[in-house]
């Protein structure tokens, strides 16, 4: 009675090594025809370029204070004894120029040329440095919200401040415009006349 038994066990327990050999053995021919593979990519696309030839004739050393001052106010009311006082100190220079690619330079006799000049523009600002800020405050400028340094520094660096050193400085930009191209015309010709045309 035990024999019978024991030979189907053995029978089912074999069977089934088989059948799991066999799977194994197919899973194993599978995964080697079918295989995959991944990459990553970083794909870029240059929309535009501009060619720029920036000609940078005055570097100004700017060194100043900026100052903000607010005063708290409740129900549209100003607080008494709640200002408050920020002050950045900073420095930086301030690169002025003209777009190298906008000047014109056009014959005008045998040996004479009339360069024009278009409008001064402010570069960029090379090694800015600010301070950390200090603040001044009253008995009860805590009601009072305190600056956005941010703000306080693009109000530094804006175009209204390039625009003013340019006014500031236009009589030193002609100036160094003439000898900066007079030196350029004289390397190659210095029998060349040039007259100057600056942009309103």
């Amino acid at each position: 009675m035990l024999w019978p038994l024991l030979l189907i066990t053995v029978l089912v327990v074999a069977g089934m090594g088989a059948a799991f050999a066999f799977g194994g053995l197919n899973a194993l021919a599978l995964s080697s025809l079918f295989t995959s593979s991944s990459s990553e990519r970083d794909s870029q696309v240059v929309q535009s370029v501009t060619r720029v030839q920036e000609v940078a004739l005055l570097s100004l050393h700017i060194e100043g204070v900026a100052r903000d001052e607010r005063t708290g106010e409740i129900l549209g009311v100003a607080v008494p004894a709640s200002e408050k006082t920020t002050l950045i100190q900073y420095k930086f220079d301030a690169k002025l120029g003209i777009d190298g690619s906008q000047v014109k330079i056009e014959a005008t006799g045998p040996d004479a040329f009339l360069v024009t000049i278009p409008q001064f523009v402010g570069i960029g600002f090379d090694d800015p440095v600010f301070e950390d800020p200090l603040e001044d405050n009253n008995a009860l400028s805590w009601v009072t919200p305190p600056a956005i340094q941010t703000r306080m520094v693009n109000n530094i660096l804006s175009d209204e401040n390039k625009q003013a050193y340019i006014t500031q400085n236009t009589a030193a930009l002609k100036e160094q415009t003439k000898v900066f191209y007079s030196g350029i015309i004289a390397s190659v010709d210095p029998a060349i006349t040039l007259d100057f045309e600056f942009a309103g």
